[in-house]
């Protein structure tokens, strides 16, 4: 199991970092909520590279514990401020939706998602701070191949639960 989640937190944090390094406007735009627009900026630019270290480092197995920990606290520290986020659009554009855009302009949506997905990945890295993976290549083929098929399908009913969640919001068509 930890070289499945280890390939899921991974392969999480990737995405989500080259989706905002390639279009970083979107996230941009959610941290202008409720920062400035250059503290939106400086966070839209340091970010990533964050994600990307944790990624690479869980991957590797380096200080695998300690990496998983503050994989912990990043997840914590997204849902949290998603949903400081989330309130303070409330609060100042009268109901408007904000969007996560936490993995570029195509991403999850809306922020309660965002706080589902960030607890369920907060949740497989407190595993990891229990029992650390290791690095991934010294996974057996069989193993890793396992953890993969695992991460992957743990990626597709994520993304059930999602169209699923939208087509309950508008309503099956008739």
């Amino acid at each position: 199991m930890p070289a499945a989640v280890t390939v899921l937190l991974a392969a999480t944090l990737t995405l989500a970092a080259i989706a905002k390094i390639r279009d970083p406007a979107p996230f941009r735009t959610t941290l202008r909520v409720a920062l400035s627009d250059r503290a939106a900026r400086a966070v839209a630019l340091l970010l990533p590279p964050i994600e990307l270290v944790l990624a690479i480092a869980l991957v590797s197995g380096v200080a695998g514990s300690l990496v998983a920990a503050l994989t912990l606290l990043l997840m914590v520290a997204f849902t949290a401020a998603l949903w400081w986020l989330e309130r303070r659009a409330l609060a100042s554009r009268a109901g408007t939706l904000l969007r996560c855009n936490c993995f570029g302009s195509g991403g999850d949506g809306d922020p309660a998602t965002g706080r589902v997905r960030n607890l369920l990945l907060a949740a497989g890295a407190a595993v990891l701070v229990v029992e650390p993976a290791g690095a991934l290549w010294d996974v057996g083929a069989g193993e890793l191949a396992g953890a993969v098929c695992v991460a992957v399908g743990l990626t597709c009913v994520w993304q059930l639960a999602i169209a699923l969640r939208r087509l309950t919001r508008v309503g099956l068509p008739s």
